[in-house]
C-alpha cells in the first residue's frame, strides 16, 4: 500500500490510543511505588517500570500498572479493558513460570464485545507464543468435542498408533487455526490421509476427519489446562481467526474482540519505541480493508465528540426544553415510560447518525485511503466478475459462496435486527411456518390513549387493531433474480436466510389481515430467548368469521425505515384502491 493508507491505519489504531495499561509480575503498582524502598526494591525490574512509565507519558498517554492476576479475575480484566493499549507481559509467574494467566487474559479479552489492542511483551520465542496465544483463543477446535461428534473415527482414534502417522506441520496448523480445513494444504491432507489408509486400510472411517483430528490433537498440546473448565462451559461458537507470523516478520492475530502483537523485550532506552514501531507493524501487516478502518473511524469520531455539552447539538437551553416538552408529552399518561425514552434515543441517535455521516474531514481522509486503495490494487479492482473485485477490495483471498453473499447484502441494505419496545410499521413477524409484516402506521402502535375523537380505538384500548400483510415463502434462486423489483424480503437467522415474497406473484398485490394487539404490541422475552408479542386474528370458522384465541407471534426482524414506509405506501394503496366497471372479453377471469 501507499502512504494514505498507512498513514489512516496509523492514526486510526494507533494515534487513536488514549490510555495504557502495562501488566507485568516483575513491576511494582503504584500503591507499591509509595509502600517505601524496600517494598519497591522487591520487584526485580523497577527500573524499566520506570522507564516505560515515563515514556508513555511523554507520548501523552497516562499509565497505569497491574503485577498479579488470579485465575478467573474477571474484574481485573474489566478494569484492562477501559484501557486503549494493553502491554502484557507473557510470563506472569516470571521467566521460568508457565503462561497461563496471561493467555486466560487474551481469553478473556478477545472474548469481549469490546475492542481491545494488546502488545504481548517476551523474551520467548516469537513463533511458539504466536501458536500458544492462537491455540487458546479457539477453544472450539478442542479435539474432545469432535471426538464426540464422530464416534467412528473416535474410536480409531483410541487404538491407533500415533507414531506410524504423519503429523501436520506448523504451516498446516497455521492455515487450520486461521481458515479451518479447507485452507490446509491439499498436498499436505493428501499425504497424510495416504498414511492413514496404509496404517489402517480402508474401512476405519473418514480420512477427511481423521486429518482434522490430528490438527486438533497437535494444538491440543498447546493448550493451557487451567482454561478446560471455562472451555466447557463456553457457548460463544466459532472465533474466526487472522494472524500471521514468520522470520523477520511481524507477530500477530486478531480474534473477535481483540487484536494482538507479539514482540520482543529489548534491552533499549527507548522501549516504548520498540513497542510502538511492533504494534504498528502488526496492525499494517493486518491490511485491515476498507470498511474496516471506515468504522473503526467512526468510532473514533463518535468517541471525540463532546455530545451532551456541544451547543450544537443537545446542551442549548431551547433543545434541553424541546426535547423535554416532546419526552412529557410522550409520557402523557404515564402508560409506558420506557417507550417514551425510546422515542427520544431514536431522534437524539438519529441527530448522530447526520452529524457523523456529515463529517467533512472524516469524508476526506476515506476519500484518500479509497483512492490509495484503488491505486495500489490495480487491475484486481477492474478485471474479472464484479463480487471477485469486492473480494480483492475486502482482502479476501479465499473461495466465496456468491449467492449467500448477495443474500447477506440483501438482508442488510434492507432489514435490521429488531430492538423496539413495541412492533412498528416494517417488523416481521411469524408463528410456525406463517409469516407477516405489520403494515400499520407506527403512530397507530403507541401505547398511549387514543384521544376522544377516535371513540372505537379508545373504547378497546390497549388492545390495538393492526394491518399486516401476509408473506410468502420464496425460492431463492427468484428472489435473488428479482431482488431490484422490491418484491422480496430477505432476513438473516443464525440458521439460514429467510426469502419472503411481500406481492402476490399473479396480481402483484399485498394479502393485508387484521390482527387485535394485546397490550399495544408490547414486545417481552419469551421462555426461549426470543423477542415476542401476544395478538389475536379474525379467521373463518364455517360459515362466519371468529376470534383465535390469544396467542404469541414471534419478532424475526425488522425492515428500515426506508423499506418500511415503501411497504406501507403499497399497502394503503391496495385498500384504498378504487373499482372500475368494466368488463373482460373471452376470459373466465372475475375484473
Amino acid at each position: 500500500m501507499n502512504g494514505e493508507y498507512e498513514e489512516a491505519v496509523k492514526s486510526t489504531f494507533v494515534g487513536s490510543l488514549k490510555s495504557v495499561f502495562l501488566v507485568d509480575d516483575a513491576f511494582p503498582t503504584y500503591a507499591d511505588m509509595f509502600g517505601g524502598e524496600k517494598t519497591f526494591e522487591t520487584y526485580p525490574e523497577n527500573d524499566r517500570a520506570r522507564k516505560l512509565y515515563s515514556a508513555f507519558r511523554e507520548r501523552f498517554l497516562p499509565c497505569d500498572i497491574e503485577n498479579t492476576f488470579t485465575p478467573g479475575d474477571l474484574h481485573m480484566v474489566e478494569r484492562l479493558r477501559k484501557c486503549d493499549l494493553i502491554v502484557l507481559d507473557f510470563h506472569l509467574d516470571g521467566e521460568g513460570g508457565d503462561n497461563a494467566k496471561s493467555v486466560e487474559i487474551l481469553r478473556k479479552l478477545a472474548d469481549s464485545p469490546h475492542f481491545n489492542t494488546v502488545v504481548v511483551y517476551t523474551n520467548a520465542k516469537l513463533e511458539d507464543v504466536w501458536f500458544d496465544v492462537a491455540t487458546n483463543v479457539r477453544p472450539d477446535l478442542r479435539l474432545a468435542t469432535f471426538l464426540k461428534e464422530n464416534a467412528k473415527e473416535a474410536a480409531w482414534w483410541e487404538q491407533v498408533d500415533v507414531n506410524k502417522l504423519l503429523m501436520p506441520t506448523s504451516e498446516a496448523l497455521a492455515a487450520y487455526l486461521t481458515g479451518g480445513i479447507s485452507r490446509v494444504d491439499r498436498k499436505q491432507k493428501g499425504e497424510m490421509v495416504k498414511r492413514i489408509r496404509e496404517t489402517l486400510g480402508e474401512g476405519a472411517g473418514d480420512p477427511r476427519i481423521m486429518v482434522e483430528i490430528l490438527l486438533r490433537s497437535a494444538l491440543e498440546k498447546r493448550r493451557v489446562p487451567a482454561l478446560k473448565e471455562l472451555d466447557e462451559k463456553d457457548e460463544l461458537g466459532p472465533r474466526p481467526l487472522q494472524g500471521k507470523y514468520g522470520a523477520d516478520k511481524p507477530h500477530w492475530l486478531q480474534c473477535r474482540g481483540c487484536f494482538i502483537a507479539i514482540v520482543n523485550k529489548a534491552n533499549v532506552d527507548d522501549e516504548v519505541k520498540v513497542l510502538m514501531t511492533g504494534l504498528t507493524a502488526a496492525l499494517v501487516d493486518w491490511k485491515p480493508n476498507f470498511l474496516q478502518l471506515l468504522v473503526s473511524e467512526i468510532q473514533n469520531r463518535l468517541e471525540l465528540e463532546s455530545v451532551a455539552t456541544d451547543p450544537r447539538v443537545f446542551s442549548e437551553a431551547s433543545r434541553q426544553v424541546g426535547l423535554s416538552h416532546y419526552l412529557l408529552e410522550e409520557l402523557a399518561g404515564n402508560e409506558d415510560p420506557e417507550s417514551a425514552v425510546e422515542s427520544v434515543i431514536d431522534r437524539i441517535v438519529e441527530t448522530l447518525r447526520h452529524r457523523i455521516s456529515g463529517d467533512r474531514p472524516m469524508r476526506e481522509l476515506a476519500t484518500k485511503v479509497l483512492g490509495d486503495i484503488r491505486q495500489h490494487l490495480g487491475e484486481k479492482l477492474t478485471a474479472g466478475e464484479i463480487l471477485s473485485r469486492a473480494a480483492a477490495l475486502a482482502h479476501v483471498d479465499h473461495p466465496i459462496d456468491s449467492g449467500a453473499v448477495v443474500s447477506f447484502l440483501n438482508a442488510f441494505l434492507s432489514t435490521e435486527t429488531f430492538a423496539k419496545s413495541r412492533i412498528t410499521t416494517g417488523t416481521i413477524f411469524g408463528a410456525g411456518n406463517d409469516y407477516w409484516m405489520v403494515a400499520t402506521p407506527a403512530c397507530d402502535l403507541t401505547s398511549r390513549s387514543p384521544g376522544t375523537a377516535q371513540a372505537w380505538m379508545k373504547s378497546i384500548h390497549p388492545v390495538r387493531a393492526m394491518v399486516a400483510i401476509r408473506l410468502q415463502k420464496a425460492n431463492p434462486v427468484d428472489a435473488l433474480k428479482r431482488a431490484t423489483q422490491g418484491r422480496f424480503v430477505f432476513v438473516t437467522r443464525p440458521t439460514e436466510t429467510l426469502y419472503l415474497s411481500l406481492l402476490d406473484n399473479m396480481t402483484s398485490t399485498p394479502d393485508p389481515e387484521i390482527f387485535f394487539t394485546l397490550d399495544a404490541g408490547k414486545v417481552v422475552a419469551a421462555a426461549t430467548g426470543s423477542l415476542v408479542f401476544r395478538a389475536v386474528r379474525v379467521l373463518q370458522a364455517g360459515n362466519a368469521p371468529q376470534f383465535t384465541q390469544e396467542a404469541e407471534f414471534a419478532v424475526i426482524g425488522q425492515l428500515r425505515p426506508n423499506y418500511a414506509s415503501r411497504v406501507l405506501q403499497l399497502t394503503g394503496a391496495h385498500l384504498s384502491r378504487i373499482g372500475i366497471d368494466f368488463f373482460n372479453f373471452g376470459s373466465d377471469e372475475d375484473a
